[in-house]
């Protein structure tokens, strides 16, 4: 089984390191010379060095609470069948492909992608969306942090890192 990582401070591009060697003021706040800082918010936050390996802190700007939900569906019917028949060829769920999908719905979840998995994996039935999931559908969590796509399959879901979502909106843009 396959874990999300938790994302840490180290991963933002906001994270900032003062490297001059004199302190200086930014923002009505003194800058320390290489203290990190987290540049997110209107002024800087001083990073303490224990936040930069555990996880993201709860006042972090980024944050989404409650996560956003997108849940991509085929463009059309050919886009499902095809997707069915090299399932059925490779004889298990093939890659989903960008061209073949649109976003079908957006929404909001009290879960966070790590939450999500979680409970994929201790319990084997579906879990309670705002909207059904049908089979090879795509589905996105983004707690603000780090996106996380799920793809359906017979067997349930399986994280999809290679799905570039941005591909896929700017395919429905070009639909419209």
């Amino acid at each position: 089984m396959k874990d999300i990582r938790i994302p840490t401070c180290a991963d933002c591009a906001c994270c900032f390191t003062h490297e001059s060697g004199t302190a200086i003021i930014q923002n009505n706040v003194s800058l320390q010379p290489f203290a990190k800082y987290c540049t997110a918010r209107k002024s800087p936050k001083l990073i303490r060095k224990s936040g930069m390996v555990r996880k993201v802190p709860s006042w972090c700007p980024k944050r989404k609470s409650p996560c956003d939900l997108r849940v991509y569906g085929f463009v059309n019917d050919e886009a499902r069948r095809m997707q069915a028949f090299f399932s059925d060829i490779y004889g298990k769920a093939s890659d989903p492909r960008e061209y073949r999908y649109a976003l079908r719905f957006a929404g909001s979840i009290d879960l966070t992608p790590r939450e999500f998995w979680r409970r994929c994996n201790e319990s084997g039935e579906d879990l309670k969306l705002p909207t059904d999931v049908k089979l090879y559908e795509v589905v996105e969590i983004d707690d603000g942090l780090r996106p996380v796509c799920f793809y359906r399959t017979e067997r349930g879901y399986r994280i999809e890192t290679l799905f570039k979502t941005e591909k896929v909106c700017q395919h429905t843009n070009q639909m419209e």
